[in-house]
C-alpha cells in the first residue's frame, strides 16, 4: 500500500499545507518590522493628504481628526521656523530639543528633491520609542506623524497570535480535508484497478459504478466497454471452439461409422456372394449330377440372390431417407384401419408359428403422415416380432391417443435387450453380444430405416424391456384439421 495514489496525493496535499504553514509562521517573525512598514506608509499617504488639502484650503478639525484615525497616532504641524502651529499630542516648545527629530528636519532642509524622511525615537516626556515621520509642506513648514512603538508591536502580536492559531488550524482541518479529497479521489480509481484485475482473470461479471461525467467516469464506462466486449468476444470463442470440438469429434464419429458402415455391408454380401460363388462353381464342375442337386443349387444361388437384393434395396432406402433429399407425401390417413389391414395379412403366419396374437387397435385413429412410410414401419415391426417372438408366446399391438401424436406399440414375449443396446439398435448394422439371437441375426436395417422415417415425419421412437419381453414403439403426429 506503499505505492498507493491515495497516500501519494495525500502526502503531496499535506507537504503544500505544511509549506504554507511554515511560510506564515516565518513570516510571524517579521512582524514587528512589516508592521512599522506599512504605519510609515500610512503616514506619508495621511502626509500627501494634508499637504495636498492646505494647497487647496484651510485645515478643518474634522480634517485632522480624520487623518489622526488614519494613522492611529498623532499629528504636529510646524511651522518653517519650527514654530508649533497645530498638534493632537502634548507637543510644546521645549519638546523640539529632540535631536532625532531635529536631525532630520535639518536633513530635509539640505537634501534637495527629498521632501520627506523617517525616524524611531523616544519621545521627550517618557522612555517610549515611536515612529516620526517628518514631511515638508509645500507651504514650507513641516508635517510630523507620530505612533507608539507599542501601540505597533500590540497590533503585530495579535497578528502573530492569528497566524498562530490559524495555522494549527488549518493544518488540522487541511490535514481532514485533504485526506477525505484523497479518499474521494481515489476510491473510483481503486474501483476501477480492481475491476481491470477481475477482468485480467477473465472475470467480466464486475462493473465499474460510474458516478460521474468527469474523466475518471468516462474511464470507467470505457473499462466496462472492453468488459463486455471482451466477454461476448471470449463467449463466442468458447462458443465457436466447443462447436469445432463437436464438428471435430462428430466428423470422427461419422467417420467410424463409415468405414463401419463398409465393413458391415461387405460383411453382409460377403456370405451370399461366397455361397453363390460355390455353388456356381459345383454346377461348372457337374458336381451336381442329378437333377435334383441342380434344382437345389439354383435355389440356392436364387436364395442368396434374394437376400443381396434386399440388403441393397435397404441400404438404398435408409441412404435415401438419411441424404435429407427424401420428400414425405403427407395426407390425413386413418392408422387404425391401415394396421388392421397389414395385421390381416400376416395372420396365417402368426398361425404357423403358434403365437397368441393380442390388439389394442381404437376406431378412428388418424395421422399426419406418408401412408407408404407408415406401412412400412408397420411391417418392420411385424417381421420383428415374428423372427424373435418365442413360438408359442405373445405379440401385442397397441394404437394409443396422445395429446398430439398417436402412439403405435408392438411388444413380442422373448429375451430382454441389454439395457446399453437400447438407444444403439436404432444405429445401421448395429449388432449386440452374440447369445442375443433376437439382434445378432439379420443385417440391421429395418429399425435404422424406421428411425428415419419417424424423425422425417416429426415423431418419437424407442424400446422398452418388459416382464417377458420387448415394446417397440414410435408416436406419429395426429391429423391436422384446415381451418
Amino acid at each position: 500500500m506503499k505505492n498507493s495514489i491515495r497516500y501519494k496525493l495525500f502526502g503531496v496535499f499535506l507537504v503544500i499545507i505544511t509549506l504554507f504553514i511554515v511560510i506564515f509562521l516565518i513570516s510571524s517573525f517579521f512582524l514587528d518590522d512589516i508592521f512599522i512598514f506599512e504605519n510609515k506608509r500610512i503616514m506619508k499617504n495621511a502626509y500627501n493628504r494634508f499637504d495636498t488639502t492646505l494647497q487647496n484650503r484651510n485645515i478643518t478639525e474634522n480634517d485632522l481628526i480624520e487623518l489622526v484615525e488614519t494613522i492611529g497616532g498623532n499629528i504636529t504641524i510646524l511651522s518653517s521656523n519650527l514654530n508649533l502651529q497645530i498638534t493632537t499630542s502634548r507637543y510644546e516648545e521645549n519638546d523640539l530639543s529632540n535631536i532625532d527629530i531635529l536631525e532630520q528636519i535639518e536633513y530635509l532642509r539640505l537634501k534637495k528633491g527629498k521632501n520627506f524622511t523617517s525616524v524611531v525615537s523616544e519621545n521627550i516626556n517618557n522612555d517610549d520609542k515611536s515612529i516620526f515621520f517628518i514631511g515638508e509642506l509645500a507651504s514650507g513648514g513641516f508635517f510630523i506623524g507620530q505612533k507608539a512603538i507599542k501601540e505597533i508591536e500590540k497590533s503585530a502580536q495579535i497578528a502573530r497570535l492569528f497566524l498562530v492559531i490559524a495555522s494549527i488550524g488549518t493544518l488540522l482541518i487541511g490535514t481532514a480535508i485533504v485526506y477525505f479529497l484523497s479518499q474521494k479521489l481515489t476510491k473510483p480509481i481503486m474501483e476501477i484497478n480492481n475491476v481491470a484485475g477481475e477482468i485480467s482473470k477473465l472475470n467480466f461479471n464486475e462493473k465499474v459504478e460510474v458516478k460521474s461525467d468527469d474523466e475518471i467516469g468516462r474511464l470507467g464506462t470505457s473499462i466496462n466497454h472492453i468488459s463486455n466486449k471482451l466477454n461476448t468476444v471470449l463467449t463466442e470463442l468458447t462458443l465457436a471452439n466447443s462447436k469445432l470440438r463437436e464438428d471435430i469429434e462428430k466428423e470422427k464419429e461419422l467417420e467410424k461409422m463409415r468405414r463401419k458402415f463398409v465393413s458391415n455391408v461387405s460383411h453382409e454380401l460377403k456370405t451370399p456372394i461366397s455361397m453363390i460363388a460355390g455353388y456356381i462353381e459345383g454346377l461348372k464342375y457337374n458336381i451336381a449330377k442329378t437333377k435334383e442337386d441342380k434344382e437345389y443349387y439354383y435355389d440356392v444361388i436364387i436364395d442368396e440372390t434374394d437376400k443381396m437384393n434386399n440388403l441393397i434395396n435397404d441400404l438404398l432406402t435408409l441412404s435415401s431417407y438419411e441424404s435429407g433429399n427424401f420428400s414425405i407425401n403427407k395426407e390425413n390417413i386413418d392408422i387404425s384401419h391401415l394396421l388392421k389391414n397389414i395385421i390381416d395379412k400376416y395372420k396365417r403366419n402368426i398361425e404357423e408359428k403358434n403365437l397368441n396374437l393380442i390388439i389394442d387397435i381404437p376406431e378412428g385413429l388418424n395421422i399426419n403422415a406418408d401412408s407408404l412410410r407408415v406401412e412400412q414401419i408397420i411391417t418392420n415391426f411385424m417381421n420383428n416380432a415374428l423372427k424373435y417372438g418365442e413360438e408359442g408366446g405373445d405379440i401385442k399391438i397397441t394404437l394409443e391417443d396422445l395429446e398430439d401424436k398417436i402412439k403405435l406399440s408392438f411388444y413380442n414375449s422373448g429375451d430382454k435387450i441389454d439395457e446399453k443396446e437400447l438407444e444403439n439398435i436404432w444405429t445401421s448394422f448395429y449388432k449386440a453380444d452374440s447369445d442375443k439371437k433376437h439382434i445378432n441375426s439379420g443385417t440391421g436395417l429395418g429399425l435404422a430405416i424406421v428411425r428415419a422415417i419417424v424423425e422425417l415425419h416429426g415423431g418419437d421412437y424407442g424400446a422398452i424391456n418388459k416382464k417377458d419381453g420387448v415394446e417397440f414403439f414410435v408416436a406419429l403426429p395426429k391429423q391436422t384439421y384446415l381451418v
